[in-house]
């Protein structure tokens, strides 16, 4: 495979100490030059 992007085990956690949530949870895929990608979810999930 010839990866143009790579992204492995990707956490995101959102709050502070007495309230934290998890937005992402161990997200990895890979892109290859040329192809597409669109990120879909709610609004206020987290996607930018």
């Amino acid at each position: 495979m010839n990866d143009y992007i790579r992204i492995c085990e990707v956490e995101k956690y959102y709050g502070n100490a007495a309230n934290v949530t998890k937005a992402v949870d161990c997200v990895s895929f890979a892109v290859e030059k040329g192809e597409f990608v669109g990120v879909m979810g709610a609004s206020g999930s987290g996607k930018s």
